[in-house]
Formats: structure tokens, sequence, C-alpha cells
């Protein structure tokens, strides 16, 4: 059985404290005072999910219980119930107790419980976030017991979790807010997962919002459209790392069917945010063709949701050039014709045209930090490169972060001449 998520109630009324009781019973596990300083002394010894409190009580407010926990528990929902004539005693509340949310008295019911479960819901994720970085701690440590026979592996895989836990104190430096904390943290975990550094999430993502406003689409899908690309690998984490890692073209169609319910896993990850439905349809559906053939719903067209017939091109054209579909790298433009030669049958013509025509653009390449695949022709003066620079023989020629300047574009073409090799640069 499951265990119920703590709620503290908190007010001097025990008819309200029993009223809410009784509201709350099925979800949670929960504690009631009708004292404010006893009520102190339970948030400094125990742990809750939610904790509601009144804000008008003898001996101490609400404003200045709700402090308290802020300060012993910063990850807690904290929620004020509040009369028509506390404003400015709610809006104190507010700044010094980091009050999450706020529900004016008599309350509706249903009000009430829609903001206590949705709170619950943060907190819980929020727990997961910590949980998931203490199993990450845990089997690092569980890899550095492993045996000689194994001694190349284990250093193999330190050095990724040891890049893994820079990336994630970088991110974590840069983030103001839970929400991109979350997003940056599960992405460095599928890149974990799937063994890749390629920065393919993000740059899926940026796409997909650059596509998304060039359709004019309004700014609420713009943003859904974007969140999707950040999260549509997100299932990933539920899949072995073999079929998690493998090339497509490798796989039967039983695995790579396996391989694609990552959409489905993901979809339900996000939905238990109510917040992240939308999100979640957009993953869902990423695998679905334009003439009915995809997975796992086969819808047809433009019942397909916009945001997944766009995260389906982009998605499919940045796999295409990293080698993830047939194990071997394709330039700019032979991923192009690969997308070209499936059209209408799997493609949205509108996505699909508006996203060419912007790689092709200039526009595309004065976009800020967007990151991009470019031929060696397209380079221009003053582009940084994103990803090392291999030479056909897999060596690194040119690092991560190097300015191109013009002797080194000669450099380039010459080597490509007389190698008969393609580049394919990744630049912002």
């Amino acid at each position: 059985m499951t265990e119920k998520p703590s709620l503290l109630i908190v007010d001097d009324e025990i008819e309200v404290l029993n009223s809410l009781k009784r509201l709350f019973r099925r979800e949670f596990d929960i504690t009631v005072s009708n004292e404010p300083l006893v009520a102190a002394e339970k948030i400094k010894e125990n742990k809750y999910a939610v904790i509601i409190s009144d804000m008008k009580m003898p001996k101490m407010s609400g404003a200045e219980l709700l402090t308290i926990a802020y300060e012993n528990a910063p990850e807690t929902a904290r929620i004020l119930l509040t009369g028509y004539s506390d404003i400015d005693s709610t809006a104190m509340a507010i700044n010094q107790g980091k009050v999450n949310n706020y529900v004016s008295k008599p309350w509706q019911n249903d009000d009430i419980k829609n903001i206590v479960l949705q709170a619950s819901e943060q907190y819980q994720l929020k727990q997961s976030v910590v949980r998931l970085e203490q199993e990450l701690k845990r089997k690092n440590k569980l890899l550095q017991t492993h045996n000689q026979q194994l001694e190349s592996k284990v250093k193999e895989r330190t050095e990724s979790l040891s890049n893994f836990n820079a990336k994630l104190k970088l991110a974590n430096q840069k983030q103001r807010h839970l929400f991109q904390d979350v997003i940056e943290m599960i992405n460095l975990i599928i890149e974990d997962t799937t063994g890749s550094g390629d920065g393919h999430v993000k740059r899926v993502a940026n796409h997909c919002k650059l596509v998304a406003r060039h359709l004019k689409l309004e700014k609420n899908v713009i943003t859904q459209v974007y969140l999707a690309g950040l999260m549509h690998e997100i299932g990933k984490v539920a899949l072995s790392d073999q079929l998690a890692r493998s090339v497509e073209n490798d796989l039967t169609r039983a695995q790579l069917s396996a391989r694609q319910q990552h959409a489905v896993k993901g979809a339900e990850i996000l939905n238990k945010v109510p917040h992240l439905q939308a999100i979640g349809l957009a993953v869902r559906h990423q695998y679905e063709r334009f003439n009915g053939t995809g997975e796992p719903e086969h819808l047809i067209g433009e019942n397909i949701p916009i945001a997944s017939r766009i995260l389906a091109v982009v998605n499919d054209f940045d796999k295409l050039l990293l080698g993830r579909v047939s194990g071997e790298k394709l330039s700019q433009t032979q991923a192009m014709q690969t997308m070209k030669t499936l059209g209408k049958a799997h493609y949205d013509p509108d996505v699909i045209d508006t996203y060419f025509e912007l790689l092709q653009s200039k526009s595309i390449r004065e976009e800020a930090n967007i990151d991009l695949c470019v031929g060696v022709d397209m380079l221009e003066e003053g582009m940084h490169l994103t990803q090392d620079l291999l030479n056909k023989q897999g060596a690194v020629i040119l690092t991560e972060g190097t300015e191109i300047t013009e002797p080194l574009i000669e450099k380039l073409k010459c080597y490509q001449r007389d190698w008969n090799f393609i580049f394919n640069v990744f630049v912002h």
C-alpha cells in the first residue's frame, strides 16, 4: 500500500480542523493542531508534504508559523487560510513565509482540495528528484567496488558520472527556478542513460521552438512545443542500457517498437503533473506518422498534436545527423534528402518545408544560442563549435568552443578535398 503524504492543519477553531480533516482523510496522513506554538514544535520535529494554517490565531499568526515552516523545511508546500479583511497580513505572509498559495474563507471544498492536491504533487516531484540524486550517488559507490576484471568499465562509468555531476552542479548554479532545475536534471539523466553527451535534447527543443514561431503558433503552444522537445526522451530512463543506446537500424521491428514505448512511458510520467499534461500528449505521439502508420494510436494528419508533428521532423533530422539511425552520420543535405523521400507519408508537409527553409536560411544562424549542424561551405567567421570536430579517423582536430576563422575554414575545405570526407560541424 502506497504511503499517504503527510498534511499538517493548524487552526484555533476545532470546527475548521474537523471539517478539513474530513475533507482530506482519504488522500493524506493528517495531523491537526489548534495551538500554533505546539504546531511550530511539530514542524521542527517532523516532515510534512503540505501545511495549511489559519492567518488569525492567538499567540502566533499564520504568517509567523509559516515563516518557521519555511526556515525548517523550505520544500514543504505552505497554504494560508485567510479572511477578506486580512489582505495586508496575507501579503506579509507571502513575503516572510514564502506562502505557495492562500485560500479565502469561506472556501469551496473542490477549490481547496484542488489547491492542496496540486501542492502535494509538486512536493512529491521535488522529493523524487532528491531520490534520483541519491540513487545516482549510490550507483556511483557500487561501481567503485567492482572487481579488477571490470576495471576499465568502472573507470569509464566513473568518468561519465563525474562529468554528469559537474554538469549538474553547473546547471544548478545557472538555473533560478525549480522547474528549470528539474528539466536540466532530467536531461542529464537521459544523456547518461543513452550514453550520449551530444546536446541532442537541447538542440531539438530549440529548433522545435524556432519552427513553432515561424509557423506563427500561439505563445502557449510555442512554449509547449519547446518543453516537449526538452522532455521527449524522459521515458528512456525506463529502458535497458542496451536498448537505449542501440542504433535504430540494428534493431528488429519488435525491439524498435519496444524502444519507442519510451514515448508512452514519458507521457505517463509527465501526466502525473497536471500542468504538464499537454506536454505529455505531445511526447506520447512523437512517433505518429502523417499517414496513420505510426505509434501508439495510428493518428492521421492534423489529428496528431502540432507539437508532436514538429517534434517528429526535428527529432528525426537530428538523429540522422548524429548517426543514431544507421550508425553513420549524414550531412545536412543527405539528412534532408532522406526525409524528403519519406515525405508526406511520415511528416506534416507544412512543418518539414518550414524547417528545411529555416535550415538553409541566414535567419537561423542569427538566432542567439541556437546550436545547428552546417557544412563547411556554410561556416562563417565568429561562429563557435558546440562539439569537438573529428576527422575521418575519428581523432579530435578542433575542440568544443573553438572560434571559426577564415583560415580555419580554408583548412577544413582542403581536408575535405584531399581526404574525400564531409564534415558535420555543430556551431552556434
